[in-house]
């Protein structure tokens, strides 16, 4: 049976309108600490335990965190829309593709402070199908179609399950919609991306941390489809005026 990518059932009472204070201060503050050098469990586990967070809640908090130079490298290196049109793009495949399964199915996403789009459970090497699944790739070909890139290359890491299965459901996708897909299942994903000379799309820190040009294409699907999507913007007071999909 396909899973399911639906909010988790605390969501709502955790990243509520009355909680964003206290997060957006706890994702201020951490990353007061990455930019002096102090990373790792400890930072995270202080700043957790001063605005007294749970569990999913300091997860988001990590997730949307980061030091002042890796902010401004990230944004400095993300592409507007414009830009795609007649070159290759790389895209994160499982990254990007569970993103937008969870939009759709009205799990939480959360927008750090580098604005790019992020969940609170990362796939970790298990994958099934959604019901999301499906729409999440029409969504995607639409929203690629309409920014007219040259080629598009899906990686999939060969170390996540079915990751046979899910290239070939790219692969349909890909001839029903007329798009210009090619899915490839490899080794080491993260290092492909760090290499390749082209736009990446991935919500993956250190891939950004390492690239000179990406692409907020979940940005621009929540913008184009999935205007109700449950969004929460973590980002600190001051930091939020630039619109996550310009």
């Amino acid at each position: 049976m396909p899973a399911n990518r639906g909010a988790h059932p605390e969501d709502p009472e955790q990243f509520g309108s009355p909680q964003l204070d206290r997060l957006r201060a706890a994702v201020r503050d951490l990353s007061w600490l990455r930019t002096r050098g102090y990373g790792g469990q400890s930072a995270s586990e202080l700043v957790g335990n001063r605005y007294q967070l749970r569990r999913r809640q300091r997860n988001a908090v990590a997730r949307s965190a980061c030091s002042d130079a890796e902010r401004a490298h990230r944004l400095g290196a993300r592409l507007p829309p414009e830009a795609i049109a007649g070159q290759d793009l790389h895209l994160d495949g499982f990254n990007v593709l569970i993103t937008v399964e969870a939009m759709l199915g009205g799990a939480y996403l959360f927008m750090g402070r580098d604005a790019a789009y992020r969940d609170v459970d990362p796939v970790q090497g298990t994958y099934r199908v959604a019901h999301q699944t499906a729409p999440a790739l029409r969504h995607l070909a639409d929203t690629l179609q309409a920014l007219r890139p040259a080629r598009v290359t899906w990686h999939l890491d060969r170390s996540v399950s079915n990751a046979g299965r899910v290239k070939a459901q790219i692969a349909d996708a890909s001839s029903a919609t007329g798009s210009a897909w090619t899915p490839v299942v490899e080794d080491k994903v993260d290092a492909t991306l760090r290499d390749v000379p082209a736009p990446i799309v991935t919500s993956d820190s250190a891939v950004l941390d390492a690239v000179d040009a990406w692409l907020p294409l979940e940005a621009l699907v929540h913008a184009r489809h999935v205007p109700d999507a449950h969004v929460v913007d973590l980002r600190p007071d001051g930091e939020r005026s630039r619109s996550p999909s310009a």
